[in-house]
């Protein structure tokens, strides 16, 4: 076997490793580009996944505004029938129609949901139409004592698996639950 020499000049292999680096560079350029793209191309998304998830927050709580705005309308509606909580059973029961025909049977629907005895119904239904009343004022309605009156709440609030300060928020909250969660005609009927 015959080796041959190859006959390279110094300014030969200079040019060699100059273009070599070259296109080493390019390379790198590119593919520096490309992650730059990729980093920016993810920031991108993240910030559109945020405004989105911002978005949905802001309609969510615009809907929940909305429905807390029909709620007091026809709580004011039945106010305005029924200016104070009725003292007698008989005529809660009358009134307890009323209330029922403006929030589309949500009072049979959470006594049956709930199973809370049926005086413990009357007190959420007087806590939530009535929110101005203390909580001695309804006692005085239900015919429970002033003193017995606050763990009585606590009682139901228990019951309800919510802490007795949040009861009201918690009966708002269900109204408003049973009222819009299913989108039919008849439950988001005008007043």
């Amino acid at each position: 076997m015959e080796m041959q020499v190859l006959n390279i000049s110094i300014g030969e292999i200079i040019d060699l490793v100059i273009m070599l680096l070259g296109v080493a560079i390019i390379c790198i350029a590119a593919f520096s580009y490309r992650k730059q793209n990729f980093i920016r191309l993810q920031a991108a998304h993240q910030k559109i996944d945020e405004l989105s998830q911002r978005m949905a927050e802001q309609e969510a709580a615009l809907l929940r505004q909305q429905h807390l705005y029909d709620l007091d309308k026809r709580l004011a509606t039945i106010r305005t029938q029924h200016p104070a909580p009725e003292k007698t059973w008989t005529n809660y029961n009358s009134m307890l129609q009323d209330i029922d025909a403006q929030l589309n049977n949500w009072i049979t629907s959470f006594e049956s949901r709930t199973q809370l005895a049926e005086r413990e119904v009357q007190f959420c239904t007087y806590l939530l139409v009535y929110p101005h009343l203390t909580l001695d004022e309804i006692a005085q309605h239900i015919c429970y004592s002033e003193k017995s009156i606050r763990n009585y709440k606590q009682r139901i609030a228990h019951k309800l698996g919510v802490s007795s300060a949040d009861l009201y928020q918690h009966l708002q909250n269900d109204v408003i639950t049973y009222l819009y969660n299913d989108n039919t005609n008849s439950k988001l009927s005008a007043l």
